[in-house]
């Protein structure tokens, strides 16, 4: 089995939210970051709440579940780790 990049994995999480618009106010349930994915779902919580420690994501409950939105006081660190992922990955 090939190890899991961890920061891939961020990337993938931030591209995912902001291709989505998911900043500030507007959130998502965390499971959505994993859908399709369920296996590495211990993965993706993980390296969620690392996103959090590191100030990219701000953490919010709602109806009794973890949700998660961009901050956008990171929004130029966002965007430059998300264009150098699009770059790696030849993404749109």
């Amino acid at each position: 089995m090939k190890k899991i990049d961890e920061e891939d994995f961020e990337n993938d999480i931030l591209y995912k939210l902001a291709r989505r618009g998911f900043w500030g106010a507007v959130h998502t349930d965390l499971t959505h970051l994993y859908r399709g994915r369920g296996h590495l779902a211990g993965v993706f919580k993980k390296l969620a709440k690392n996103l959090v420690k590191k100030g990219f994501l701000i953490p919010k409950k709602s109806e009794g579940r973890d949700h998660v939105s961009l901050n956008p006081r990171m929004r130029k660190e966002i965007i430059e780790r998300i264009e150098k992922h699009k770059k790696k990955y030849g993404l749109p």
